[in-house]
């Protein structure tokens, strides 16, 4: 273990008065007091901000508010505007059906109407016995050159066969059904 230097401590001893430690007690305790001073006023001013950062959260969240408020009415305006078309489509949906099953429509055909449909029934008619006559002729000058589908007659009997047995087919399939 070391010894403590017994010399500078004696020294001090000799030097020591009660005035001199007062005066060194009373520095040190302004120096701490100026010291707790300054940290005093450094927390005042912190206080000072965090006042200031409060009032303002205190506003934003006031505006928040609002907005939430003014958000959940415009939500509520557009589930009343839905309802409402919703409504607005069914009862149009409905004034229609009514309008389809109460309207009657009475028409009359007269006879000069008659007249005028028998007169282009005729036009048409004549027009499909011209594209006949065309097409008859078309074929008549295709069968005298040899051009075309054949079938010969044993190939027509088999089809003619197996139509009519088809037919008889369908038609016992049709009264069994029953």
């Amino acid at each position: 273990m070391k010894q403590p230097d017994t010399a500078a401590l004696r020294e001090r001893l000799a030097n020591y008065t009660p005035e001199d430690e007062l005066k060194e007690n009373k520095q040190e305790l302004e120096g701490l007091l100026q010291e707790v001073n300054c940290q005093l006023t450094r927390l005042r001013n912190l206080l000072g901000e965090i006042n200031t950062l409060k009032e303002e959260l205190h506003g934003i969240h006031g505006s928040l508010k609002y907005t939430v408020q003014r958000e959940r009415t415009a939500f509520n305006a557009l589930v009343a505007a839905k309802d409402s078309a919703d409504n607005i489509v069914d009862g149009i949906s409905r004034a229609v059906v009514k309008a389809e099953q109460n309207t009657v429509i009475r028409a009359t055909v007269n006879t000069e109407e008659l007249a005028k449909v028998h007169q282009c029934t005729a036009q048409h008619i004549k027009a499909e016995k011209e594209l006949l006559e065309k097409h008859s002729s078309k074929m008549a000058k295709r069968l005298q050159s040899n051009e075309g589908i054949w079938l010969s007659d044993r190939w027509v009997r088999i089809w003619i066969i197996t139509q009519v047995i088809f037919c008889v087919a369908v038609s016992l399939w049709a009264i069994l059904d029953r």
